[in-house]
């Protein structure tokens, strides 16, 4: 049985990495690299609790429910923005012609496809 992938023409290798100084890859802010709190950051909040022997009090129950649900809710607005993002990413990328929507790793593949021959267009005119 033909499955999908066998009807998509692509190859991990369609796009050439060509990189130019004027290249649109270039002007990407370069974002700071993230720093982590010191431990002098936390010497002066009163509200962390600790054993005598210096290691954290365990957290209640609830603190722990409320921050899964928050991290549930962070993951779930994630998931639904990547999710979006496909479905944006489908709606430029030719399709074959399915019924169905292509999955997530098809997108990619005809996406790289689409950009190896607008490539190709721009290189030959």
């Amino acid at each position: 049985k033909a499955t999908s992938y066998d009807r998509i023409s692509y190859s991990p290798y369609s796009i050439p990495p060509k990189r130019s100084p004027d290249s649109a890859a270039t002007t990407l802010q370069q974002q700071p690299p993230a720093t982590s709190p010191t431990p002098s950051t936390f010497s002066n909040d009163s509200s962390i609790s600790s054993n005598p022997d210096g290691s954290p009090a365990p957290l209640q129950p609830e603190v722990v429910k409320k921050r899964r649900l928050a991290a549930n809710a962070r993951e779930r607005r994630r998931m639904n923005s990547l999710n979006d993002a496909f479905d944006r990413l489908r709606d430029v990328v030719p399709s074959l012609g399915s019924d169905r929507k292509l999955s997530k790793f098809e997108t990619l593949q005809m996406a790289q496809t689409y950009i190896a021959a607008l490539n190709e267009l721009l290189t030959r005119n």
